[in-house]
């Protein structure tokens, strides 16, 4: 049996754009986060006893290195040839071997796979054979070569593990990178495939066990699942697989419903309420939330007065960057309606009446929703110059139309 620690995607020194981390603290962790990270993976590996560290991947976020996060690496892995730990490393298409590096020396106990070939590297302790590591980097960021076909394990091998950057069964969302599908690495005969690129973490095959590890730290506020890297033990019998989170900031989507909130002092008691169930989840450390206010509201038409939403917003990032460990309100985004019975007024005669029954037979149709849409805002893009697409859909679009319809034409609505 061995034991090693699996991790992926740390992105060293990653910038976090679309992020308004306009506090300085805020703005401070998020730049170390990733720094961070790859300290929990080597505390992770010393504290749960790995022989050795494998890296699937994109450990650099981009092809010519920054020299802060070369020299973390480097400190990082001498910290682990201290406790007797060696590690693997392939590269991945953020860190291909074409980029530039300061060339830092590393320990001996550090390997980097080869771009050119699969390469074979020993585990030996007392002079015995423990496990071979095979590997191999990525030569530059693009490449559409199936990299899995070139793996064979070695029959003298006592274990095998497998280390590869790659898209597995051309998953959604995922660059088609050193594409292959998991019969692929069935066919090398490995005991373990350690994968890089997918940032989610998990196993898509069990015998044998072929397991993305996911990012260290998410990287943006789509990636507010765990983040962390797996404690691996591993003999013939298969893999025994622990996910150890090592993320230094969480990021959170929240939907807080002020349906039975009629005052913006309740909005503000809502928001809190929400803050401190974030802050219980977070285990003790800071995250960054977006939090999204719904819900069909008394409190709505207060809250589209200008200037209200940002007053609020600032408010309360003040209030949750004084507790611990502080949460960073990123966004606060109003998605209230106005508290009307549709229904009601959809059976009625007169405007209101009309302006919701017509609304209701555009989202009723997508394709008739699209084409109103898509013929207003050509109009727009046309006066302004504009090429962006809108992402919402026409029938979300129609809906908010008809409820500032609504709002516009009074308070009296119901």
């Amino acid at each position: 049996m061995v034991r090693f620690v699996h991790a992926a995607d740390l992105h060293l020194d990653a910038a976090f754009g679309g992020v308004d981390a306009g506090d300085e603290r805020v703005a401070a962790a998020l730049l170390r986060s990733t720094l961070d990270a790859l300290d929990a993976v080597v505390t992770t590996c010393i504290d749960g006893g790995a022989e050795f560290l494998v890296i699937a991947g994109d450990l650099h976020n981009r092809a010519d290195r920054s020299l802060r996060a070369e020299l973390a690496f480097q400190r990082a892995m001498r910290r682990l040839d201290a406790a007797g730990i060696g590690a693997f490393v392939a590269l991945g298409n953020h860190d291909p071997a074409d980029g530039w590096s300061a060339g830092l020396e590393l320990p001996p106990s550090v390997a980097v796979f080869s771009h050119r070939e699969v390469e074979r590297r020993e585990v030996i302790r007392d002079g015995e054979l423990r496990c071979a590591v095979y590997g191999r980097s990525f030569p530059r960021r693009v490449v559409t070569d199936n990299l899995a076909r070139g793996f064979a394990r070695r029959p003298e091998d006592p274990l095998a593990v497998a280390v590869l950057h790659a898209n597995v069964g051309q998953r959604p969302g995922w660059d088609d990178y050193a594409p292959c599908s998991v019969e692929d690495l069935r066919a090398a005969g490995m005991d373990y495939w350690a994968l890089g690129h997918v940032h989610v973490p998990g196993p898509i095959s069990e015998r044998p066990p072929i397991v993305y590890s996911g990012s260290t730290q998410g990287l943006d506020p789509s990636e507010d699942g765990p983040r962390g890297c797996f404690l691996v033990e591993l003999d013939e019998s298969g893999a025994r697989l622990e996910f150890v989170e090592t993320a230094a900031v969480l990021w959170r989507r929240v939907a807080v419903d002020l349906a039975p909130v009629s005052s913006l002092e309740g909005v503000r008691d809502a928001v809190l309420a929400a803050c401190e169930s974030v802050r219980g989840w977070s285990g003790g450390r800071p995250v960054v939330a977006r939090l999204e206010l719904g819900g069909r509201s008394p409190v709505h038409a207060e809250l589209r007065r200008p200037g209200v939403l940002a007053d609020l917003t600032v408010d309360l990032r003040d209030a949750q960057l004084g507790a611990e460990p502080w949460i960073w309100i990123d966004r606060l985004r109003d998605a209230t309606r106005p508290a009307v019975d549709l229904e009601r007024l959809g059976r009625e005669d007169g405007l209101l009446g009309d302006l919701v029954r017509l609304a209701a037979s555009w989202t009723g149709e997508p394709e008739l929703a699209g084409s109103i849409v898509d013929e207003a805002l050509s109009q727009v893009r046309a006066q302004l110059g504009l090429q962006e697409e809108v992402e919402a859909r026409p029938s979300a679009i129609v809906e908010r139309a008809r409820d500032l319809c609504l709002d516009l034409l009074g308070s009296e609505a119901e």
